[in-house]
C-alpha cells in the first residue's frame, strides 16, 4: 500500500514538473490499482463534443463529463477482468474479423482502409479498436453468455406471443421488360413504340424465350429485361397491380404505359400470405431471447464488478 502511495505521488510530481504552462492533470478516479486522469477524461469529453452539432450548457457539460467518467470506470474494470482471465486476441482473429467486415460491406482491403481514413481514423487504430471489441466479446462469452440459458419452452412461448411478427404478406415474383420512351417523343413515335410493345407481347404469349425477345428489341428500341424478385402486393404501384391482377402464373400483363416507358410484366409465381413455420424461425427467436437475456445479465455483471471493486472518484 505504501509503494502504491509513492507511485501516486511520483505521478503527481511528474505532472507538476511537465505542465508548468498547462492545466495540471489530476486524478479523476482510482479503480482498484488503475488511475483515470482528468487529462484522459477531458480527451474523451472533447471526442464526444466533436460529434455533437450543438454546444451543451454548463449543466449538460457537467452531466456528460460524469457519464463519461462512469463509462471509463466500467471500461477499466472490463480491461482488468480481461487481464485477470489472461484473454488475448491473435493477429489471425483480427484478420478474420477484417475479412468479415469486408465481405459484409463488399469492400476490398484498400477500399476498407480508405473508408476508415475518410472517417478520420488511422487504420492501425481501427485494428486496435477491433481487437478490443473481440476481447470484450470473449469476456462476455466467458463471464456472461455462457451462464445464459434459453429453454425450448421460452422459444415456443415467444413465437405464440409474437405471431403477427411472423406473418408473411402476399407476394408476387415478377419479371419486366421496359421499353423507354423519350420525353421529347412525338405522338407518332410513341405510337410506333406501342406497336412494337404489342408485337413483343404477342411473341411472348406465343411462348418465345423471354431473353431472346428482349435482345431482339434492345439495339433498336433500348428494351431491357429485369427480374424484380418477390414484391409484396402492398408495395406495388397501383398501375402495376391493376395490370397483373387477372394474369395467371407464367402469363404476361397487358402493356403498362408510363410517362417515359412502356412495360410488360411476367408473373412468375404468386405466394399467398401466411404464417412462417416455427422451425423456420426457431433459431432467430433463440438469438433474440439470448440477446435480451445477455443484455440484462451484462448490466448485472457490470454492477457486480463495481460492487466488488475499489473505486475512489476524486471529482
Amino acid at each position: 500500500m505504501r509503494q502504491f502511495g509513492i507511485a501516486l505521488l511520483l505521478l503527481l510530481c511528474i505532472g507538476l514538473n511537465t505542465a508548468s504552462a498547462a492545466v495540471v492533470s489530476r486524478i479523476a478516479a482510482v479503480v482498484n490499482t488503475d488511475i483515470i486522469t482528468t487529462y484522459q477524461l477531458d480527451q474523451k469529453l472533447q471526442e464526444q463534443l466533436a460529434k455533437q452539432d450543438k454546444q451543451p450548457s454548463p449543466a449538460q457539460l457537467g452531466a456528460l463529463r460524469q457519464e463519461l467518467l462512469s463509462r471509463m470506470i466500467e471500461e477499466t474494470l472490463v480491461q482488468q477482468r480481461v487481464k485477470a482471465l489472461r484473454l488475448s486476441v491473435s493477429d489471425e482473429e483480427i484478420e478474420t474479423a477484417l475479412l468479415d467486415v469486408q465481405q459484409k460491406n463488399q469492400l476490398t482491403r484498400e477500399e476498407l482502409e480508405d473508408a476508415v481514413t475518410l472517417q478520420g481514423m488511422d487504420f492501425q487504430a481501427y485494428r486496435d479498436n477491433l481487437a478490443e471489441q473481440i476481447l470484450r466479446y470473449k469476456l462476455i462469452g466467458e463471464e456472461v453468455r455462457s451462464q445464459v440459458d434459453v429453454p425450448e419452452r421460452e422459444i415456443v412461448e415467444y413465437y405464440r406471443a409474437h405471431l403477427d411478427d411472423y406473418r408473411l404478406a402476399p407476394e408476387v415474383h415478377l419479371s419486366a421488360i421496359t421499353f423507354p420512351v423519350s420525353g421529347k417523343a412525338s405522338e407518332q413515335e410513341r405510337q410506333k413504340i406501342k406497336s412494337v410493345v404489342r408485337e413483343a407481347l404477342e411473341r411472348l404469349r406465343n411462348n418465345e424465350d423471354f431473353d431472346q425477345v428482349v435482345d431482339s428489341y434492345n439495339l433498336t428500341y433500348g428494351a431491357t429485361g429485369s427480374d424484380m424478385g418477390n414484391v409484396a402486393y402492398a408495395d406495388l404501384n397501383p398501375e402495376f397491380l391493376a395490370a397483373i391482377e387477372a394474369v395467371a402464373d407464367g402469363g404476361y400483363s397487358d402493356p403498362v404505359e408510363m410517362k417515359e416507358a412502356i412495360l410488360l410484366f411476367r408473373i412468375n409465381q404468386r405466394q399467398a400470405g401466411g404464417l412462417r413455420q416455427f422451425d423456420d424461425v426457431k433459431f432467430d427467436i433463440y438469438q433474440t431471447i439470448m440477446d435480451q437475456k445477455t443484455d440484462a445479465r451484462i448490466k448485472e455483471w457490470t454492477k457486480s464488478l463495481k460492487t466488488k471493486a475499489y473505486i475512489d472518484i476524486r471529482l
